[in-house]
């Protein structure tokens, strides 16, 4: 499903469409209500453009839903810009400061709790994850009216990746089944190699025995096998369907654990 794993680093945006209305260009500070207000907006359109690029490309995501779904996500997400200041005027226009915030889905915190190494989809490095959001301090960027008096063109923003991490939360939420289904099968093909290797070794060790000590521990290692499988569950059938993957996983991780211990006992090295 997930064809590339690096996220884009930080986003150079040189110009924006921003909240219709006619500004006053004596007035124009990066605080002002209407300046948030488009900044937020430019954050949403921003994301809402990158998932419609890569939903044709495809160089990011593989989709199987239609676009809208994961628009209609995206558009579920909440994103605020708060502690807004202006440090002066700069080649471009205002130099200004915020910290913006993103609410993540839920959907999104379930993918993260299975596989904490899509972290970095949601921080892209710079945010930090905070009451189910991500948060970036400290985020500069330039912002000037156009010659209109009524757009903000926006550029040159550092230590964020808001509307990167925001399209790749919403396709992350959007395929939260498939990506954990994916990922548990992979645990089960570990967990079952794993198995596999163990029990092999210890059919090696087995072997190696002196046929009087293997006789001398036939009930003794029959005793072994019956509190293994009490203990753990017996190894589920490839085609069973009354045992979820986690709970196959589990079975086949406890079995491993108890044949290394028997390998260890049987070659004397359970010290």
């Amino acid at each position: 499903m997930l064809r590339k794993v690096s996220l884009l680093t930080a986003i150079i945006m040189f110009s924006g469409a921003a909240q219709a209305g006619l500004f006053d260009s004596n007035d124009f500070k990066c605080g002002r209500d209407d300046a948030v207000k488009a900044l937020v907006e430019y954050i949403k359109n921003d994301a809402s453009g990158m998932l419609q690029s890569d939903f044709i490309t495809k160089a990011k995501f593989n989709y199987d839903k239609p676009v809208s779904v994961y628009q209609n996500m995206l558009n579920s997400m909440q994103v605020t810009a708060t502690n807004v200041s202006t440090s002066g005027g700069g080649s471009y226009g205002l130099n200004c400061s915020a910290t913006i915030s993103i609410t993540i889905p839920q959907e999104t915190l379930d993918v993260v709790s299975k596989a904490p190494n899509y972290l970095q989809y949601v921080t892209g490095g710079y945010g930090k994850v905070s009451n189910s959001g991500v948060i970036w301090n400290g985020v500069t960027y330039s912002a000037k009216l156009a010659d209109n008096n009524k757009d903000i063109l926006f550029s040159e923003f550092s230590r964020t990746d808001a509307s990167a991490a925001m399209f790749n939360m919403s396709v992350l939420a959007v395929n939260k089944d498939q990506i954990i289904s994916s990922l548990s099968q992979s645990s089960l093909s570990s967990a079952q190699s794993a198995y596999a290797y163990a029990d092999r070794e210890l059919n090696a060790v087995w072997k190696e025995l002196p046929d009087s000590v293997r006789n001398s521990m036939k009930k003794e290692q029959v005793s072994w096998v019956n509190n293994k499988v009490a203990k753990c569950g017996n190894i589920p059938d490839r085609k069973s369907a009354t045992i979820n993957v986690q709970q196959q996983v589990s079975i086949y991780q406890c079995q491993t654990k108890m044949t290394q211990e028997r390998i260890s006992y049987l070659t004397g090295n359970d010290d």
